[in-house]
């Protein structure tokens, strides 16, 4: 029942967007957690990484992974991870453009994933 439930998952966030990010509201903007998803060359989810955007009021988003797969550290845009506490996991990504918007840094994340995981 877990591989069928992934799969119908996989395909209402493929048409409708992530389903399973929790919003919380900040002092001045919002932070959504939940799940960024890789998919193979057929479109199928292969991986979950944990991760984190931070939307602050008239500024640009913050991105945060943790744990991001060790192939990611092999994609030409690694230099763009940053680990933010030493012995910790999570990591926070500058991009040459900065998303400007919830939807902009998740649709970033997921094609860096999705690029990464199919050129290992």
């Amino acid at each position: 029942m877990g591989e069928f439930l992934d799969r119908v998952m996989g395909f209402v966030e493929t048409f409708a967007g992530p389903i399973d990010w929790r919003r919380e509201s900040l002092e001045r903007g919002n932070s959504f957690s939940g799940r960024f998803l890789a998919y193979d060359r057929r479109g199928a989810v292969r991986l979950y990484v944990r991760g984190r955007i931070v939307q602050r009021y008239r500024q640009t988003a913050e991105v945060y992974l943790y744990d991001p797969p060790a192939f990611v550290g092999k994609h030409r845009h690694s230099r763009c991870m940053q680990l933010l506490n030493p012995n910790d996991k999570w990591f926070k990504l500058h991009f040459d453009k900065p998303a400007a918007d919830f939807v902009e840094a998740y649709t970033y994340v997921e094609h860096l994933l999705t690029e990464a995981y199919n050129l290992r």
